[in-house]
């Protein structure tokens, strides 16, 4: 009930824009609201209506400069990621309709040196084909919408990459989940996707996962070891290959490993929260994991059972707080 008499607020009162915001004083909970009623079910043109309200005052409260370093703690419900060397800010949120259509929002606030500046992504404007877009180079003006969850900055000969993992609840059928990479060039221009992914027969600009809706996937990065893992997906059987709602995790992982200039593909790995005996091999196969010596084949596969339904849960969840 607060949440709709809010909103009624917002439609049928003036609102007054401050240009000059403080730290101190930036109004966190107004934020919020707005965001929060964002996510609510509301007929799309309040919805937009109110999403373009919070864009409007988002982009006046974090050009300014002590804005970028505040931790805008009361927010939950935008995800807000900042790279580990302050270089840019990235805030992020789902609009979901009753139709059951989405689409995402992305402010992007570039550091350049003592000077703040907001992008606002635009979208891609046509669909390109899985094997086309893993290719594409973009910019901001035909970004490929998701909700980022983390950033991994690497760095090959002069050039910083931002490794970017995102998920996407792409349509009523099927998720994807991406890992996306953004970067500046000499003058300052963002780009996305560059050819760092390598495996045994072709390079990517950037690495794209489709599963089913009801499923769940792991895709996190391991500091410790620079690299990148995710489930394995697959489909049911052979004749359902390609038909991305019915593919899901197996119980195999594959990973993305920093070489210093590139993310190098290895297959069947295991990850270090699953290894019972904590050991740190990359390229440990299937038929080792599930026969060898790795604990008590039993009790591992036990393991991975118990993850894969928390991380499910985990996904649930993330699913629940975006919409």
């Amino acid at each position: 009930m607060r949440i709709l008499i809010t909103i009624a607020l917002f439609f049928c009162t003036p609102l007054f824009l401050v240009a000059q915001v403080e730290k101190e004083n930036i109004d966190q909970d107004r934020i919020e609201i707005l965001a929060s009623a964002v996510l609510q079910e509301l007929p799309a043109i309040k919805k937009d209506s109110l999403n373009g309200l919070l864009k409007k005052e988002l982009s006046i409260i974090i050009t300014n400069h002590n804005a970028f370093h505040f931790s805008f703690n009361r927010v939950k419900s935008l995800s807000i990621i900042t790279s580990p060397d302050s270089a840019f800010r990235i805030f992020n949120w789902e609009v979901s309709y009753l139709d059951g259509t989405n689409k995402y929002e992305c402010l992007l606030v570039k550091n350049l040196g003592n000077e703040y500046t907001v992008e606002v992504l635009q979208p891609l404007d046509s669909i390109f084909q899985k094997q086309a877009l893993e290719n594409q180079q973009l910019d901001i003006n035909n970004w490929l919408p998701s909700l980022y969850y983390d950033v991994i900055p690497v760095k090959s000969r002069s050039q910083i990459f931002y490794t970017l993992l995102a998920w996407d609840g792409n349509d009523l059928l099927t998720n994807k989940k991406y890992i996306e990479v953004l970067w500046f060039d000499k003058t300052g221009k963002t780009h996305f996707g560059a050819p760092i992914f390598q495996d045994n027969r072709s390079v990517k600009s950037r690495v794209i996962f489709e599963f089913g809706g009801q499923n769940a996937m792991n895709l996190n990065f391991e500091k410790e070891m620079e690299r990148i893992y995710y489930s394995h997906l697959a489909p049911p059987t052979s004749n359902l290959e390609g038909i991305y709602e019915y593919y899901g995790a197996d119980i195999t992982f594959d990973a993305y490993q920093w070489k210093g200039n590139y993310w190098q593909l290895i297959n069947e790995v295991i990850p270090a929260w699953a290894d019972p005996k904590g050991r740190t091999e990359t390229s440990v196969t299937k038929r080792t994991f599930e026969n060898k010596d790795v604990a008590n084949p039993n009790e591992a596969a036990k393991i991975l059972r118990k993850s894969e339904k928390q991380k499910k849960i985990a996904d649930e969840k993330l699913k629940e707080e975006a919409k």
